[in-house]
């Protein structure tokens, strides 16, 4: 704060009209009172993000991080957007759409296979456990990947979990032309299970399950097969940035990872106020529903033995290069990426940012 001269009133009086004086003194006052922070004054940098779907409770976070001012607090000014799948997320970065994306981590291993030059580098794990799942109605009776021989299986285009369908199959050894793939619109899934156009689909159980509480379907109605218990125990969601962002704005990479970190622990803290965040931006959110469904995906996917002990972003080398071995396998992909060319640890924020609340 700079160093101000004493002024007396008098001495204002002396030489200014009454109008004058009342100006002068706000002004002094303004500049005594204002806030000496280095990122009120700084210019915010845009930054646009793509998410793995459409906003909702499973990625709120990420929006949370812009509207409560952790994203400006860092010096960034986030649009955040709502994509068809983490393809498709992942598919904006690397063309230089977005700077950065929420995506599936199997998803960038299988696309580093094709475009290594391009592929965004992963710089934060969120997701320890992969939402990743089958899911089908009790009736049809699937309790197993075997069980959808000859079943009508509804997948999507450009999501996460449909990408990884055949390479599943092929893990546990069941020939895709053994299944009858339906290929749907994610919009229309659920409703094609309700209907039974579907014996089953797929995808991240925060997003079916939930979608079928509105039709009045419990989770306890249907059955639920992981591709983390089906010999794919690898990790969900992380945050992605360009290799342009990582070359040129370093600084601002590791500005953003922070952000991110505290983001999802404020929504560990407190669920709702991230969901009103989001509720703000979109009218129509189903508050109570959202809330759930947020807290489905912190207690499942978030919060595990791993990330109590070492915080969000916590990396096991062991665990990651075991689960991209096992994807490189289902896919047949020529070469297997290694933990170093999709992930650079770099930018992982202080153990701090990442702890878990105590509760």
């Amino acid at each position: 704060m700079p160093v101000l001269q004493k002024v007396h009133v008098a001495q204002i009086r002396r030489y200014s009209s009454p109008g004058t004086v009342l100006v002068l003194l706000g002004a002094l006052i303004g500049l005594v009172l204002s806030p000496a922070s280095p990122t009120a004054a700084q210019e915010l940098t845009n930054i646009k993000i793509s998410v793995d779907y459409r906003l909702y409770g499973a990625n709120s976070p990420m929006w949370f991080a812009q509207a409560n001012g952790l994203f400006s607090e860092a010096g960034i000014n986030a649009t955040v957007d709502g994509s068809s799948g983490s393809g498709d997320a992942i598919n904006r970065v690397a063309n230089g759409a977005y700077d950065a994306a929420y995506a599936d981590v199997g998803t960038l291993a299988e696309f580093w296979a094709r475009n290594p030059e391009v592929a965004p580098k992963l710089v934060m794990i969120i997701l320890d456990r992969s939402p990743q799942a089958v899911v089908s109605l009790k009736k049809a009776n699937i309790t197993s990947l075997k069980d959808l021989i000859g079943r009508k299986v509804g997948v999507g285009q450009a999501d996460a979990t449909s990408r990884m369908f055949p390479a599943v199959l092929k893990l546990n050894h069941i020939p895709i032309d053994k299944i009858n793939p339906v290929p749907v619109e994610q919009r229309l899934r659920d409703a094609m299970l309700i209907r039974g156009d579907v014996d089953a689909v797929i995808g991240f159980d925060s997003a079916i399950l939930f979608n079928l509480m509105t039709q009045n379907i419990q989770p306890s109605d249907t059955n639920v097969v992981y591709y983390a218990d089906s010999g794919f125990n690898f990790y969900g969601n992380g945050l992605l940035v360009s290799r342009s962002l990582i070359k040129n704005k370093p600084d601002l990479v590791k500005r953003l990872t922070r952000a991110v970190a505290k983001a999802w622990v404020a929504s560990i803290k407190n669920p709702q106020a991230t969901i009103d965040a989001l509720a703000k931006r979109d009218s129509l959110t189903d508050v109570p529903l959202e809330v759930k469904r947020l807290k489905w995906v912190l207690d499942k996917n978030v919060i595990t033995p791993a990330t109590r002990g070492g915080g969000i972003g916590a990396v096991d080398k062991q665990k990651f290069e075991s689960g991209l071995k096992t994807l490189s396998e289902g896919f047949g992909l020529s070469v297997t990426p290694t933990l170093a060319d999709l992930y650079d640890d770099r930018f992982l924020p202080p153990a701090a940012d990442r702890a878990l609340p105590e509760n």
